[in-house]
């Protein structure tokens, strides 16, 4: 039997008869090897992902010996995971390994009859699955729903996905599958007003050799719940404000209306300091008439003690000073107790991003008066992380990312960002400081370098900034301004005005940002929108050497459109002006704009789609308005196919504002949808190239392009 040898550091193990053991040396100690487990019949990969599994959920079962009842349960572990992907009726041949040496093979099949011998000590374990026919939904048949809902909607839930091509994995059938779908369709008939609906569902057709399934679905809708009179308590305590309890747009008596409510009423209750309230809202159902039934509706308060806030104190975090944390908790000693102010308490402490996890707890201290107590888990001092990426045009970045948290204790921030890439090289360091003049209001401290290669120049950019962030609620947005003062260098130099271009500038500007994300998703957008605004004003007065003012401001807007389908639109209009400046050549080369690129105008390489001179070379724009708009199909769960239009206006001169020259593209691609967003391969074709412009071009990235 095989065994493993942990020795203690230091320790010197020798091999030989005897090991000689005295108080000055430490003993090594022999810990046994657990019994062995293999899988074998789901290919390769998922033999290995089922063993790691079983051992895994077998735990401590899984000792040196393995008794009958662990492998009876390992046996059913497998089953189980066979069943979840369709296989319902497997066998599996077991081949156990026992403690003398001796070999024993039973078969299972679903039912799992097959009882092992006992006592048993099992020193190895082999199980060798057979999958059998997978059960597959080949069609729903849906009855009743009244109009309440389509039979198309109704087929959602037992499967078929969202995709135009649905896989199998997407018609997986299991009982346990179709009950669990069949509650899922009566829960969104209840929340659509139907509280007695029931949906039935039975197998047309099981076919044993083939998989074949088909459901028949069956809506009993019952009448339809409408709210009536809302009642309330008699005696409201004084300090309580009684909400506007609001129905909803089809006044519809529901679950959600009904818990929406209680925490409605709850709230009112919390800001008055009863931290212990309870709301029932208790609903009567009248009589039915025309295939509705009113219901009336009566809340029962029960206030429970007025309570105070004691002591305020955190746990957990000595690294951070308490005036830092009491300025983010923002009540105090003696103020009414309201929970929910606690839980917004403590999101405001976790948006430090100090914290791994914070906790709110309560401790009695006196009659009518509560402790808060804050328990904060610490982040690690220094954290690091590794960066990866693929553009169209960088193509490979690689990099990394350190961060310093919680210096000098007050929750500040530093961090060092490296980043290389196949065309150029990045690197910032950043150093944060949350609530300067108040908790909205965060500040940064940022010094930075790049140099990269454009497609008409080499660009360095080297500076520094300070900059202060805040949010904006009344448009719930965020607002930026800083000032910038920087370097920005070029060399190699092809660009049509090279001959006026200034190779090194010194740039001063005061920064504007405006930014506003109502998007269900950034990183893989499905509904909602997003717009921003950014101006750059540089002035010589500020410091610099030239006079310019930047501006880009656009939004996207992103809907559905059927089963499995998206479109969406993005436009972003950006000008360069030069009011103060003694002629348009002082305007420095980095700050012109250079349209094209796998999120711009995908008929082009980044930069490519710039105006060209008469020489043909290419010349900065400074003034350009880009329209995208893309419709998105879903195919599987993580693939979707897209087909798009890119427009572009552009002028190189104020002159031509806001544009002298369009520029069109149109093509399709495909997207896998991963945790970092949508890796993407696009091919973009150019409807009106110029002379010199390519017929179309490939990319592949990583990222929503707009």
């Amino acid at each position: 039997m095989m065994r493993r040898i942990l020795a203690t550091a230091g320790a010197v193990v020798a091999l030989a008869g005897t090991i000689n053991a005295s108080a000055q040396e430490a003993e090594a100690e022999k810990e046994p090897a657990l019994a062995e487990i293999s899988v074998d019949g789901l290919g390769w990969w998922d033999n290995r992902q089922m063993r790691l599994a079983l051992e895994r959920l077998l735990g401590e079962a899984r000792g040196e010996i393995m008794r009958a009842n662990s492998v009876e349960d390992a046996v059913f572990l497998l089953m189980a995971a066979l069943a979840e992907e369709g296989y319902l009726r497997p066998t599996v041949t077991t081949r156990i390994t026992l403690q003398d040496g001796r070999r024993l093979e039973f078969q299972f099949d679903q039912e799992l009859r097959t009882l092992l011998p006992r006592p048993m000590a099992a020193v190895r374990l082999d199980l060798e699955a057979k999958e059998g026919v997978r059960f597959l939904l080949e069609d729903v048949t849906v009855e009743g729903g009244g109009g309440a809902i389509t039979p198309e909607e109704a087929r959602l839930f037992f499967g078929g996905g969202e995709g135009f091509l649905v896989s199998s994995a997407d018609r997986i059938y299991t009982p346990a599958k179709a009950r669990a779908a069949a509650g899922r369709l009566e829960d969104e008939l209840r929340r659509r007003g139907f509280a007695e609906c029931v949906v039935e569902q039975e197998t047309t057709l099981f076919d044993e050799a083939t998989g074949d399934v088909r459901l028949r679905v069956v809506i009993r809708l019952g009448p339809r719940w409408r709210l009536g009179e809302i009642s309330g308590p008699v005696d409201i305590p004084s300090g309580v404000e009684w909400p506007d309890l609001s129905r909803n747009r089809e006044n519809v008596w529901n679950g959600g209306w009904q818990q929406d409510t209680a925490q409605a009423v709850r709230r009112a209750y919390y800001r008055a300091g009863y931290p212990d309230v309870s709301v029932r809202v208790r609903p009567t159902p009248g009589e039915v008439e025309a295939d509705e039934r009113q219901v009336d509706v009566e809340i029962a308060v029960t206030t429970g003690d007025k309570i105070a806030i004691g002591d305020i104190r955190f746990e957990g975090s000595p690294r951070t000073k308490v005036s830092v944390l009491r300025r983010r908790v923002g009540t105090q000693e003696g103020e009414p107790l309201d929970p929910q102010e606690m839980e917004q308490a403590r999101y405001r402490l976790s948006r430090l991003g100090m914290f791994r996890r914070v906790d709110v707890a309560y401790e009695p201290a006196a009659p009518g008066v509560r402790d808060v107590i804050f328990e904060l888990r610490n982040r690690p001092p220094w954290e690091a992380s590794l960066l990866l990426g693929w553009g169209s045009y960088e193509q490979l970045r690689a990099g990394v990312e350190l961060t310093q948290n919680n210096l000098w204790g007050r929750a500040h921030r530093s961090r060092l960002q490296v980043v290389q890439s196949l065309k150029g090289t990045r690197g910032d360091y950043t150093y944060t400081v949350p609530e300067i003049f108040g908790e909205q209001l965060d500040g940064s401290v940022q010094v930075f370098g790049l140099e990269r290669e454009e497609v008409a120049f080499d660009r360095q950019e080297f500076g520094g900034s300070v900059t202060l962030r805040r949010p904006i609620p009344w448009i719930n947005a965020e607002g930026r301004v800083g000032y910038t003062y920087q370097s920005l260098r070029n060399s190699d130099n092809v660009l049509t005005t090279r001959e006026v271009d200034e190779e090194q500038t010194t740039v001063a500007s005061l920064d504007l940002a405006l930014t506003r994300d109502r998007r269900d998703n950034p990183l893989r957008p499905r509904r909602g929108y997003r717009w921003f605004g950014q101006v750059e004003l540089a002035a010589r007065q500020l410091g610099g050497e030239v006079d310019y003012q930047r501006a880009e401001l656009g939004g996207s807007y992103h809907t559905s459109w059927g089963r499995g389908r998206w479109v969406h639109t993005g436009i972003t209009h950006g000008v360069v002006l030069t009011e103060g400046a003694s002629n348009d050549a002082d305007l420095p080369v980095n700050k012109r704009f250079y349209p094209g690129g796998d999120s711009s105008l995908r008929g082009f390489q980044d930069g490519e789609a710039a105006p060209r001179g008469a020489d043909g070379a290419f010349i900065g724009a400074k003034s350009y308005l880009l329209f995208n708009i893309e419709v998105e199909q879903a195919l599987t769960r993580t693939w979707s196919a897209v087909v798009f239009f890119d427009a572009l206006g552009e002028a190189a001169r104020l002159a031509d504002y806001p544009f002298d020259e369009t520029l069109y593209s149109a093509g399709v691609g495909l997207r896998y949808q991963t945790l970092i967003g949508p890796v993407r391969l696009e091919y973009g074709r150019n409807l009106n190239p110029r002379p010199d412009d390519p017929s179309g071009t490939v990319h592949l990235s990583v990222g929503f392009p707009f």
